[in-house]
């Protein structure tokens, strides 16, 4: 192997110890005219990059636009349909009339109103009682807790001043 810093390296060329670019006008040229053309081709790319992020923006902007646009025609089509809703409900309300479902209910139903025989009485206890559920009484003890701890601090304060 030959050693020394006069060779390339895997190779038995030696160094030249001058610059070709430098001397030669027309090498010189080319080298030029090939980092004009470097720049030139990163220049264009960098555009066409900058190009493509601007129109994948626009593009996503526009799918948004879209979407907003079918959101408002349905929540318009809900809309009416609602206020539909709204004005058959008053239009029932106002069509029912006591009377005549009362006289649709004797004549046609065949109902009349209960006899004297025909009505029971049911015994109902006087205590009014109000069943509530594990998992209320659980989250009434979860927030009561701090509630009740003050309570009783304030009927302590108020037991010793009495």
């Amino acid at each position: 192997m030959i050693e020394g810093k006069n060779y390339i390296q895997g190779t038995a060329a030696r160094k030249l110890e001058y610059d070709v670019y430098v001397e030669n006008k027309v090498l010189s040229a080319k080298k030029k005219q090939r980092n004009n053309n470097k720049v030139k081709r990163k220049a264009i790319f960098c555009v066409l990059v900058i190009f493509a992020l601007g129109c994948l923006a626009m593009y996503r902007n526009a799918q948004i636009t879209e979407v907003n646009y079918a959101i408002d025609r349905q929540l318009h089509a809900y809309n009416e349909i609602k206020n539909e809703n709204i004005r058959l409900k008053v239009d029932i309300e106002n069509s029912i009339n006591i009377q005549e479902v009362k006289e649709y209910a004797e004549k046609k139903l065949g109902m009349h109103k209960p006899d004297g025989h025909q009505i029971t009485y049911v015994k109902i206890p006087q205590k009014d009682i109000t069943i509530v559920s594990e998992v209320a009484q659980l989250e009434e003890s979860k927030n009561s807790g701090i509630f009740s701890a003050l309570l009783n601090k304030v009927n302590l304060i108020v037991s010793m001043l009495y």
